[in-house]
């Protein structure tokens, strides 16, 4: 096992840790195998002293998945819907049928955003491996979250409500800076546990969201891809800006040229501890606020 390759104590930081954005396999095609079953990658996780994490996918629910995982392995894997057009976008009664069939987060559209549609996402140049029609199709079902005037639509209030009643937490998905604003502003209204995913792909200057009350999120992929743009130091001055009580750290990973998210999260906290992060901090952003973000107890 890889773990008895690893220095002493090589669980120092993880345990306990939730990782609340973890691709499993398959995600986007079953062409791209990206690391090993999930069963396997949970054992793994099991032994690094995690406590759990939210399994994400781009076109499906992963709950019986989660609950298959569970089942299995006794490790808290929490299943997720995403608003994409696969499920009918921004429906509060997707939202509702995902509660009751036992999903805790709720992301909002990744690749069937506008915005993402606009910048060309990742995960869309994926998708138009495996399907011919999709980019069309893509075109024409992208989902926007702001009315003509810049305020948040009905829709969209009317998903993030049901989320609230049903005491679901939230995720920004890949929509604008503009629409994660105006999310942020209307869960602070209400009340709704937000997690702003990866805002370090949109933008340097996180106060304004960080002000909001949601939490942000840092995840290392970015950091291990090789198109990817930023480098460890500037998510330690992100997180220096932004403090370790309104972050979140996660891994976010699903390629072939990266270590299983255990491996991948170890490292990432092992760096922001070279960088001079206490191993409390780093317990606040990767086990008490997603813990928090959740609904647990911290």
């Amino acid at each position: 096992m890889i773990q008895d390759a690893l220095p002493d104590g090589f669980d120092r930081l993880l345990r306990g840790a939730i990782d609340l954005h973890v691709h499993g396999r398959p995600d986007v095609s079953a062409q791209l195998a990206n690391r090993g079953d999930d069963r396997d990658v949970v054992r793994l996780a099991q032994a690094y002293g995690m406590a759990g994490w939210v399994l994400k996918s781009h076109l499906w629910a992963t709950m019986d998945r989660a609950r298959a995982l569970r089942d299995a392995t006794g490790f808290a894997v929490h299943g997720s819907i995403t608003l994409n057009p696969p499920v009918g976008g921004l429906e509060p009664s997707v939202v509702e049928l995902a509660a009751a069939h036992g999903a805790r987060v709720v992301f909002l559209p990744t690749w069937g955003s506008a915005a993402d549609v606009d910048r060309d996402g990742y995960i869309s140049q994926l998708l138009r491996r495996a399907s011919p029609s999709f980019a069309e199709y893509n075109s024409r079902t992208a989902i926007t979250l702001l009315e003509t005037d810049g305020s948040l639509s009905g829709r969209a209030r009317a998903v993030i409500d049901a989320c609230r009643a049903l005491g679901l937490s939230l995720a920004s998905g890949h929509v604008s800076l503009a629409e994660s604003h105006a999310v942020a502003a209307y869960c602070a209204d209400i009340g709704q546990r937000l997690l702003i995913t990866h805002p370090l792909h949109y933008t340097a200057d996180l106060r304004d969201l960080a002000a909001t009350g949601a939490w942000l999120e840092f995840c290392n992929a970015p950091l291990l891809h090789p198109d990817g743009n930023l480098t460890i130091r500037q998510v330690h001055e992100a997180l220096t800006t932004v403090g370790p009580e309104r972050a979140v750290l996660t891994t976010d990973v699903f390629s072939r040229w990266v270590p299983p998210e255990p491996e991948c999260l170890r490292m990432f906290l092992e760096q922001l501890a070279y960088l001079g992060w206490t191993a409390e901090q780093i317990a606040t952003m990767v086990s008490t606020n997603p813990r928090t973000f959740l609904g647990e107890p911290a």
